[in-house]
């Protein structure tokens, strides 16, 4: 049994887990006498490791699960699958009794500390892989490609971990802690059952909502509630973003209460704790967020609520390493386990040699700068070889972390009150966009591009978050290597070095965080020469390409561009300097027009709101009738719009600032429009001036 225990510790740490081995091995030593003392099952042999053939074992697992071969192949082809229904309570009785006994005997804080106890499903299955490939060695046992992620086994990568808001505000916490259930509101839904897809459930949230918009996240937490939630699933319940009320074992499939006055759609959950536990960072804001590819905070939460002492510089390692592991090659291929390993061992023998700090760390330049010192460092030679693109692996997990914070809201009645578009346009704006991914404002200057696609990107994420926001400015010059990546000057003018563009920058900070919606904004996105400023993304931007990678030019990077991040361009239509888009370019974007709001309601109440002045109405007035000979003449693209009459200026004194409008900005621009006919520039500018000179 020695000589069985010491080959599975080996074989599982090759294919399963550095540490996995050794931290299953103990539990397998005794698993039969647990069982026994845990009222799980009994006539098993004491010491797992007696089991010495497949076939023999194959029994006890199956008498234990109750999965049968259909559940077994998947097992052993390395694939995730989950518990049998009836395996999942005898599941958690495990932990639960794992956990008493050892506070009984003065090993544990308390009862319902679960902290270093592994799940029993993995430890059966781990041993039956193991006997499978050790009898059948011609075989290779798939060994998972982000084998790290799940921080050698520490985190069950065969169930769901979610975090989940019980009720607005946590509300219905209470109510649902007593009944054993957690539940989702959309209750007019009816049960779920009915609807074949997610598509189904999106096309009856949209019939509930205004302007025909597409109602991704709804429908999003909804099928995953109903489709992907499943028994055996850990939930933690949350209230705000920074704390934990409570964690729970899914027991039950989806059912609809119809006897319930509110949230409708529920699961039973065995409410394993309960309390407040706060956590440095704050988690997404979404009613149910799926954290498998985070372990990092679910170990993290874990250790929170049993609480245990946390290793600051382990939690920092760990989020790095996770990270890490989603990393792709230039020969496509995720970063292997010991490659990882090697970087991490750089960056803390670097730490310590040069009495730096790299974890924890969040000044890019700084760890510029410790780069620059350790490669000028001709006496240090330990991970020369890699010491170099070990902080530069840390400088893009630093430049890609997304955060999280408690934001303003803002809703469609925010988005109405300070942007002059009405209902239906919003909701067009917004079905677009999510449809499309890709949308240019076009339009006269003066029509509020700028102010609305910031406001249309707020009101797309629900809240203010300027962190998700990305604004730069196209113009002649703008490059490749300005947008993506390239070659640029070192501060100290000595040499040059690669330097990623804000577009990979923001792309990989988006992809981070697929949970959540971003938006990377263009200004004067015609003033550049698109086909050379996008260059391999050009592809990359459509709407079915999101997610298909390409090898970046210069760094041969793989890259991608998520599912999550949206571009809005903005276009001046009465620029004649301006060349236009190119085809190509062209398909892979929608164009909205947007036109000058003197009629829109909201426009009118600023006008009283602001005293209602006379000199600007007048001037208003000429305006519109100016515009329908521009738009007749010239084009509508060229029309004058209504953010000349907008901005604080207007507030303090109307008078003044309409005369500063008229005469240095709409005037000349008129000349510029009639450059051929001054007289007809002289006859409206005269008109204009009448307008705001009269008492």
């Amino acid at each position: 049994m020695e000589e069985q225990k010491q080959q599975y510790v080996s074989w599982v740490t090759e294919n399963l887990g550095e540490k996995t081995g050794i931290w299953y091995a103990p539990y397998l030593e005794k698993l039969g006498a647990l069982l026994d003392r845990f009222n799980l099952g009994v006539g098993f042999n004491d010491n797992f490791f007696s089991y010495l053939s497949y076939p023999d074992y194959k029994k006890v697992y199956q008498r234990i699960t109750s999965e049968n071969d259909d559940d077994i192949k998947p097992i052993l082809e390395g694939k995730q699958k989950r518990y049998t229904k009836n395996f999942v309570e005898k599941n958690d009785q495990w932990k639960k009794q794992y956990a008493q006994m050892t506070f009984d005997e003065g090993k544990r804080s308390k009862p319902d500390n679960y902290g270093g106890i592994p799940q029993l499903g993995t430890l059966l299955r781990s041993y039956l892989k193991f006997l499978y490939y050790a009898e059948n060695s011609s075989l290779t046992y798939p060994k998972k490609e982000k084998k790290t992620s799940n921080l050698d086994g520490q985190v069950d990568d065969n169930v769901n971990y979610w975090i989940y808001m019980p009720g607005d505000d946590a509300k219905m916490w209470n109510d649902f802690y007593s009944d054993g259930v957690m539940g989702i509101d959309w209750d007019y839904l009816g049960d779920l059952e009915k609807y074949q897809s997610r598509t189904d459930i999106e096309k009856r949230i949209a019939e509930r909502k205004s302007g025909n918009v597409k109602p991704a996240n709804d429908s999003k937490i909804v099928w995953d509630f109903y489709h992907e939630v499943k028994p055996g699933d850990i939930i933690y319940a949350r209230a705000g973003t920074k704390r934990i009320i409570g964690k729970g074992v899914v027991i039950g499939d989806y059912y609809f209460d119809d006897k319930v006055s509110e949230y409708k759609h529920r699961h039973l959950v065995n409410w394993t704790n309960k309390g407040s536990w706060d956590l440095q960072d704050p988690v997404a804001q979404k009613i149910l967020t799926n954290f498998n590819e985070y372990p990092d905070w679910i170990i993290y939460m874990d250790q929170v609520i049993n609480d245990e002492q946390i290793d600051e510089t382990s939690l920092l390692i760990n989020k790095f390493r996770v990270w890490l592991s989603q990393q792709v090659q230039q020969n496509g291929e995720f970063l292997n386990d010991k490659t990882i390993a090697q970087k991490i061992s750089s960056l803390k023998d670097i730490e310590k040699k040069f009495n730096v700090l790299i974890f924890g760390e969040t000044d890019t330049e700084a760890l510029k700068d410790i780069k620059e010192t350790v490669l000028a460092d001709g006496t240090y030679d330990r991970y020369k070889g890699v010491s170099g693109s070990s902080i530069d692996y840390y400088i893009r997990y630093v430049e890609s972390r997304p955060l999280v914070e408690e934001n303003t809201p803002y809703m469609l009645n925010d988005f109405l009150s300070e942007v002059f578009i009405d209902e239906e346009e919003v909701g067009k704006l917004q079905s677009i966009l999510q449809n499309k991914k890709n949308l240019i404002l076009k339009g006269a200057p003066g029509v509020g591009k700028t102010f609305i696609a910031d406001r249309l990107a707020y009101l797309m994420m629900e809240e203010k978050d300027d962190s998700r926001i990305q604004m730069i400015q196209f113009h002649q010059s703008y490059s490749y290597e300005d947008f993506i990546e390239g070659y640029r000057p070192k501060a100290d003018g000595e040499g040059f070095e690669l330097k990623q563009g804000p577009f990979v920058k923001f792309a990989r900070k988006a992809a981070r965080d697929p949970e959540r919606d971003y938006f990377f904004i263009i200004d004067e996105i015609n003033r550049g020469n698109m086909s050379k400023v996008f260059g391999e993304l050009m592809m990359l931007i459509e709407t079915d390409k999101r997610g298909k990678s390409v090898n970046l030019l210069y760094s041969n990077e793989k890259f991608s561009v998520p599912a999550n991040l949206y571009i809005i361009g903005m276009m001046n239509t009465a620029d004649r300097s301006l060349a236009l888009l190119d085809y190509a370019l062209r398909r892979r974007f929608s164009f909205y027009e947007i036109n000058p709001a003197f009629e829109n309601q909201t426009f009118l109440d600023y006008l009283i709101k602001i005293g209602n002045p006379k000199r600007m109405e007048r001037v208003i007035t000429i305006i519109k009738s100016m515009n329908l000979q521009i738009a007749e003449e010239l084009g509508k693209g060229f029309r004058i719009g209504h953010s000349y009459f907008v901005g604080a200026a207007f507030e303090v004194d109307p008078d003044l600032r309409i005369e500063e409008v008229v005469e240095y900005e709409i005037i000349p621009q008129l000349y510029e429009y009639w450059f051929d006919d001054e007289q007809k520039a002289d006859s409206w500018s005269e008109q204009l001036r009448q307008a705001y000179a009269e008492d």
